[in-house]
């Protein structure tokens, strides 16, 4: 049995690689992709716990059967980790994917606009929007990220273009357009794991001799970005004052 056990657990570990490997080469959407990841996610849990409990009960009996065992469960509980931790995430964030530094005026996208398409999440930021029955989409977003909010430098307008240009380059942002004359910087960044396309867009303006730089990010896909976008605004304008 701990043979079993252990072939099991392998089988449970390459679950995940298999679920995202389909998806990336869209021979699967993401939906059956996620339920792939979950039933391995499942099976590896279950595998661990009869695992664990084979090897402490047999070890002394069948101490090959065992280690067997042993190392089924440790393999298939790998990828049980991250999930757990991605799915306790997601009870402590709000059920929301659009970001905004500005939540009465966010900025808004153009050439973006022609890399999206109908499938993709609603690029505008309204405030107002009500999500489910826990609040607003301004009131969600303002309670759980009260540190994503506008930057005040004392920059100029070309200063400050220059500088958030640099700085989404070297965060790995794909620059889609710079447009100086309206203080406007479009981007897109590809995440690593499951390729989701997140598009942002910086707005820089002149405001009582100072120059204010606020971001939008928003994801293409998915209902919650388990705090990726206000992590990504934050990043960036720590990045843009160091």
């Amino acid at each position: 049995m701990g043979n079993w056990l252990k072939r099991i657990g392998i089988a449970s570990f390459f679950a995940f690689p298999l679920a995202v490997i389909l998806y990336r080469l869209k021979v699967t959407s993401f939906g059956l992709s996620f339920t792939i990841l979950q039933v391995g996610a499942v099976i590896g849990a279950l595998i661990f716990l009869i695992g664990l409990g084979y090897f402490l009960f047999k070890r002394n009996k069948n101490p090959e059967g065992a280690k067997a065992a042993i190392v089924g469960a440790i393999i298939a509980v790998i990828p049980v980790v991250p999930l757990s931790m991605q799915a306790k995430k997601a009870k402590t964030v709000p059920f929301i994917h659009n970001i905004s530094t500005d939540i009465q005026d966010a900025p808004s996208f153009e050439k973006v606009l022609l890399l999206r398409d109908d499938n993709d999440n609603p690029h505008h930021y309204d405030p107002m929007l009500k999500i489910g029955d826990t609040g607003t989409l301004g009131e969600l977003q303002a309670a759980a990220y009260p540190n994503v909010k506008t930057l005040t430098s004392t920059l100029s307008v070309d200063e400050a273009m220059a500088r958030a240009e640099s700085t989404a380059k070297l965060m790995g942002w794909e620059i889609v357009d710079v447009d100086v004359e309206k203080g406007r910087i479009e981007a897109t960044e590809t995440t690593l794991l499951w390729g989701f396309k997140d598009d942002i867009v910086i707005r820089i303006k002149a405001e009582n001799g100072t120059t204010e730089i606020d971001l939008k990010s928003v994801s293409r896909f998915g209902g919650s970005d388990l705090g990726a976008n206000a992590a990504r605004i934050v990043t960036f304008l720590k990045n843009f004052e160091h």
